[in-house]
């Protein structure tokens, strides 16, 4: 009896504590919930949208408080419990004609997870997984144009996290490492603008490591690219410096 009293109490303490409610019927949680998010009362609308999973878990209208939530969640800024709800959805649901929304919506949650180029590129990286995956898999989705937009976004923020990084090398005189990510960087990213900022560090740091053929190869590409670059005199004083 001890035993039974004990494995009883173990299983309850893992499920979640939902305050007692009057049972409604669905689309009565259903209307409530949609009516908070309307108005922007995303505490009642999550309460009122769980309780349609807790009431009735096999209904219609659990289905669509499962995506509904990740919306929810979304707007409040909670992006990952909001990924856990597109992905439920996903996995509950996998012929719905909403899994494209909710894919979407998972990549463009990464994206507004971003923090910034000096800070972790995560986000970045698995928003340009998630965009690029949804492309592969629905090349004529109706976010297609945003979703351009947005991986333009990321690559931008990502190349200037590289290249951030890079420098942070540079100036600790850890000249390998430099080399190391901007080679990385001269390969993914050499279609993006601002790329004299990476041309003049590559020719700095195989200057500094004794590479000068390379480096001299670096700064005639800048050159040739950005002939206006603000760096055109800093090349001229750093070949100098290294001739004398």
């Amino acid at each position: 009896m001890i035993i039974f009293v004990f494995l009883v109490s173990g299983c309850a303490s893992h499920k979640k504590i939902i305050p007692h409610e009057v049972e409604k019927p669905a689309f009565e949680w259903y209307n409530e919930g949609i009516q908070d998010y309307i108005y922007h009362d995303y505490n009642e609308a999550e309460h009122a949208l769980t309780m349609i999973n807790a009431q009735h878990p096999g209904s219609i209208y659990a289905k669509r408080a499962t995506l509904i939530l990740g919306d929810v969640y979304f707007a409040k800024g909670d992006y990952m419990l909001a990924r856990d709800y597109y992905k439920r959805f996903i996995k509950l649901y996998p012929k719905s004609k909403n899994v494209i929304y909710a894919k979407y919506k998972i990549a463009l949650s990464w994206y507004k997870s971003r923090n910034g180029y000096e800070l972790d590129a995560t986000p970045d990286r698995e928003a340009i997984k998630a965009f690029l995956e949804l492309l592969k898999e629905y090349p004529n989705n109706p976010y297609k144009d945003k979703i351009y937009y947005f991986l333009t976004q990321c690559v931008e923020e990502l190349y200037r996290h590289e290249l951030f990084v890079a420098k942070f090398y540079a100036n600790l005189d850890d000249f390998q490492a430099a080399e190391n990510r901007l080679e990385y960087m001269y390969k993914h990213f050499k279609n993006v603008n601002f790329n004299d900022d990476m041309l003049f560090l590559m020719g700095k740091v195989y200057l500094t490591l004794g590479k000068k053929k390379e480096a001299l190869e670096f700064f005639k590409e800048l050159r040739e690219k950005y002939p206006e670059s603000k760096y055109t005199k800093e090349i001229k004083k750093l070949l100098n410096e290294h001739n004398k």
